[in-house]
């Protein structure tokens, strides 16, 4: 056999292989895609509870959405940032979901962590799973009458917070009433809010409910922040990692100098370009 024949031979072998494993994937994939329907209208009718604790069986669970914060490095990277510069009292997050943003602050933080699930399946699954780490408290409720019992908790106006809200979700975004009671409750707060449009970065989702309900600056009660500044991912979203969904930091006037200085948000309207393009 000539060499030319060698290698046409050998390109024809690694084109199969490469059709061969194509294929499978496609099969695969087609099969999970078959499995979790089924499971999902099985288990619909479950008591929720039920429905939670089954859900625990299933290891691919824990990290829904490819790992914390939407599996976003470069998100991930900006709350280690926060955690350096200022030792926050408490993380406070509205809509646990899996639980698994709720693992990540307690680990980056080490301090409690307190959290509101509105669905009870969510709430059960959650709840257990987070059930060992001692500094982690799981609420079933309205992420609005939640804030507003932990804010008039003792001492809680003098604490230092981190707050992370992702409650909003269809029908329900109660975006406006969370900052309202944030606002008047805590003059030391860094709040990330998730699935925020970043203005000049199309590539970062963000969510639209319809007209008036864009979760965009403007939906923000302004009147209710002022004094506090603003501040979006310097990492463009050709370098996150995940789901790229979009985020907005809200930082309160007593927390402005320290957050300032975190390479790795830029401070709305600024005239610095965003980096890594």
């Amino acid at each position: 056999m000539t060499a030319s024949h060698h290698d046409a031979t050998l390109k024809i072998a690694a084109s199969s292989y490469t059709t061969s494993v194509d294929s499978t994937q496609c099969i695969v994939h087609w099969m999970n895609r078959m499995y979790n329907a089924a499971y999902s209208k099985a288990t619909t009718f479950l008591p929720p509870d039920l429905a939670g604790r089954i859900d625990l069986l299933r290891p691919s669970l824990r990290g829904s959405w490819g790992g914390p914060l939407n599996g976003q490095q470069r998100r991930r990277d900006i709350v280690r940032d926060l955690a350096r510069i200022e030792s926050f009292d408490r993380a406070i997050e509205t809509g646990t979901y899996r639980g698994t943003s709720t693992e990540f602050f307690s680990a980056v933080f080490g301090s409690p962590v307190e959290t509101v699930e509105a669905n009870p399946r969510f709430f059960a699954y959650s709840s257990r799973r987070l059930a060992l780490l001692p500094d982690v408290n799981v609420v079933l409720g309205d992420s609005r009458a939640f804030l507003e019992k932990v804010a008039t908790g003792p001492g809680a106006a003098d604490e230092s917070v981190f707050i992370y809200l992702d409650a909003h979700w269809e029908g329900d975004l109660p975006l406006t009433e969370e900052l309202q009671t944030i606002a008047r409750s805590w003059t030391q707060a860094v709040v990330m809010i998730d699935d925020f449009q970043v203005p000049g970065d199309d590539g970062y989702g963000f969510d639209d409910y319809g007209s008036g309900r864009k979760l965009t600056e403007s939906y923000l009660p302004t009147d209710d922040l002022v004094g506090w500044q603003f501040f979006y991912p310097t990492a463009p979203s050709s370098k996150e990692t995940g789901a790229r969904r979009g985020c907005v930091v809200l930082v309160s006037p007593a927390l402005f100098a320290q957050v300032r200085g975190v390479a790795s948000l830029r401070l709305a309207n600024s005239d610095s370009p965003v980096r890594g393009g």
